[in-house]
């Protein structure tokens, strides 16, 4: 998994956070398949159902989720089954990619990014992104635009297991300085934590779009795509309304870019944000059960 782009002097450590990022969960096969079908404007219902169910794991877990207090439902759900036709195919989906996400979040943490506060940070995004998707952008399937909030920042979760000493040191220097944590990471590890999360979404077979939106969502081109855009804008809404902890303390406001994409300047997102704290306050009890 190295890197073409990586000068000569950088290749040992290539290798080395190649070897970190193999050593991370792997992305369960269910939960591919769930991402293929549920892409897939021909796959059934039934075929959905069919994947998750030989995955009991994954059935108890979802199920648990889709009775919890997130969802108040009238009645209780039983099955995969039911719990498609109350709730769709795009969120079954987004439920099986968090329960594989916060199983792959390390057992222990550090104390300059707790996993609890960066997981509240994760679900965050991934909820702005996914409205400001459907609201602003006028995108009518945006399930995508919700993994991607929830992966973009899991570079760092990369460097908290492997380099816990130096990545506590790393943290610590931009929260100090006030500088952006992504150039304190490349001088002092030569390489960003957007990149290895890039690295990481590609060792789990995530579709391009994503993999791309992950590395360069923090520094995009004159034509970013519209993951890219509702990624970046959910980065910078959830650091303002200071919601879970993604180490960086360098809040910002929209790049005019973003800003026309959206319609909206920061201040106007977060007007219309003002229910996601208890959205997202309930989300994570679910998915921590």
């Amino acid at each position: 998994m190295e890197s073409d782009s990586a000068p000569s002097d950088n290749r040992q450590l290539y290798h080395r956070l190649s070897a970190m990022v193999e050593s991370m969960p792997p992305f369960p096969e269910s939960v591919h398949q769930v991402m293929t079908l549920s892409s897939d404007i021909n796959c059934s219902p039934k075929d959905l159902v069919g994947v998750i169910e030989r995955d009991p794991v994954l059935t108890m877990k979802i199920l648990k989720m889709v009775n919890s207090a997130f969802f108040s439902l009238s009645r209780q759900v039983a099955s995969v089954q039911h719990a498609l036709v109350y709730l769709g195919m795009n969120t079954v989906k987004n439920l099986a990619v968090s329960i594989a996400t916060v199983d792959a979040l390390p057992r222990t943490s550090i104390a300059e990014l707790p996993m609890a506060s960066f997981l509240t940070h994760s679900l965050a995004t991934a909820a702005v992104a996914q409205r400001l998707a459907r609201d602003n952008l006028q995108i009518r399937d945006a399930s995508d635009h919700f993994v991607a909030g929830l992966l973009h920042d899991f570079g760092k979760v990369v460097f908290v297991q492997f380099e816990p000493t130096t990545y506590a040191k790393i943290l610590q220097m931009a929260q100090q300085g006030d500088q952006p944590l992504a150039e304190v990471e490349v001088e002092q590890m030569g390489v960003s934590s957007a990149e290895v999360g890039g690295m990481l979404a590609e060792s789990w077979h995530l579709p391009e779009p994503l993999v791309e939106c992950i590395r360069r969502h923090a520094s995009f081109d004159a034509q970013p795509s519209d993951l890219m855009i509702t990624v970046a804008a959910a980065n910078t809404v959830v650091k303002a309304m200071k919601l879970g902890d993604s180490g960086n303390p360098v809040t910002g406001q929209f790049p005019d870019l973003i800003r026309s994409r959206l319609h909206a300047d920061l201040d106007a997102v977060i007007e219309q944000m003002r229910d996601l704290p208890d959205e997202v306050g309930v989300m994570q009890s679910a998915v921590r059960g």
